[in-house]
């Protein structure tokens, strides 16, 4: 093998490397923004309820 067959291969390694690792922080990011969207609801709704005026 020469040379830059062995650069070529190790650039496209590491190349699918760095993309495989973007695309897991993407999902990452993707679940906590959807995890504090969830906690910003229920907190939400909590103080509608608590806003609503007492029914008699």
């Amino acid at each position: 093998m020469d040379f830059t067959m062995v650069i070529s291969v190790a650039l496209a390694a590491a190349l699918i490397v760095i993309v495989l690792m973007l695309v897991a922080v993407i999902v990452y990011q993707r679940w906590r923004i959807g995890e504090k969207n969830a906690a910003l609801g229920r907190f939400i709704r909590e103080n509608l309820e608590l806003k609503k005026p007492p029914c008699f």
